[in-house]
């Protein structure tokens, strides 16, 4: 499987999350309180204007800087 940031994602991939790479501690608690956790399965449900993420039930849009360390293996 190979890692991969979740920008790389096209809309209606699925991948699951192996890792965050945040810029500072901030950025990464933000992230987790989302649910974006290593394990987790999300969808790309949106790639523009911003990146749009299923987690669950959960939707979030995130700009590239915040998407882009997210680390995932997609799903097949």
């Amino acid at each position: 499987m190979i890692e991969q940031s979740v920008t790389t994602l096209k809309a209606g991939e699925k991948g699951k999350i192996v890792g965050i790479a945040a810029r500072d501690a901030a950025s990464l608690r933000k992230l987790t309180v989302f649910g974006l956790l290593p394990g987790m399965e999300l969808e790309m449900i949106q790639t523009f204007p911003a990146f749009v993420l299923e987690i669950g039930n959960t939707q979030l849009a995130l700009d590239y800087e915040a998407a882009s360390g997210i680390v995932v293996v997609k799903c097949m």
